[in-house]
């Protein structure tokens, strides 16, 4: 999928070019379950490695930028149609860099006092660790360092509408990473959440005969403009 913001409160993800790659059994993968290598938007093949681009010929579809596994159980071939309006999914992104930073910035320290003869240490994290004994820093001390630009999820997002025309899904809340970056959806693993998604589409949804999918697919609580309100 591929971000957009909208604000504070809603982002949009549109799924662009997504294949479905490759089916790895339950032997091939890792003995445990099985699972699907999913591919998005796509990408020239141009300065691309001959090993890499096999993987796309023997699926019949264009090379893609990214490619990500998807763990399922052995019957779960899917599509990726796969979520629907009042679904709650956790999105997986890269989140934005911000280099490197103090301690108030990259873990929210209060710093220290601006007077009662405070020199050049309003900003400083202060004590590092116990001297003597045991006489060193304890590993993960919060310092200071390089901020953001890591793999960060957010979960229990809820899917408030779906556009089929062109792939796109209203979640609600803040998605990581920037605008216009590539994020990884999946259905959600939180117990509070798990209710919600005891029935999903599964392995996707497919329509009876002729029948035409919406363009637009709404949560139930998610007020439709242009419907009369009511009184």
């Amino acid at each position: 999928s591929i971000k957009y913001d909208i604000n504070t409160s809603k982002s949009l993800s549109q799924v662009q070019d997504c294949h479905v790659v490759k089916h790895l059994s339950k032997e091939e993968y890792e003995g445990h379950t099985a699972a699907l290598i999913v591919g998005g938007k796509n990408v020239s093949p141009f300065h691309r490695p001959e090993g890499y681009l096999e993987v796309f010929r023997n699926a019949g579809v264009p090379p893609k930028q990214k490619l990500t596994t998807f763990c399922v159980s052995d019957n779960a071939i899917i599509k990726p149609a796969h979520f629907r309006p009042g679904q709650y999914v956790d999105v997986t992104a890269k989140t934005i860099g911000k280099g490197f930073q103090g301690v108030m910035k990259r873990w929210g320290f209060k710093g220290q006092p601006a007077s009662h003869g405070q020199t050049k240490t309003h900003r400083r994290p202060g004590s590092l660790g116990p001297g003597g004994d045991p006489a060193k820093v304890f590993k993960g001390k919060k310092m200071p360092g390089r901020m953001g630009n890591i793999y960060d999820t957010t979960h229990g997002l809820k899917v408030w509408r779906v556009n089929t025309k062109y792939n796109i899904l209203y979640v609600n809340g803040s998605v990581p990473g920037h605008r216009n970056c590539l994020v990884k959806v999946r259905d959600s693993i939180l117990p509070t959440r798990l209710e919600n998604n005891k029935n999903p589409p599964f392995p996707t949804f497919f329509a009876d005969g002729d029948e035409e999918i919406p363009e637009d697919l709404y949560d139930q609580d998610m007020f439709q403009f242009g419907e009369p309100m009511a009184e």
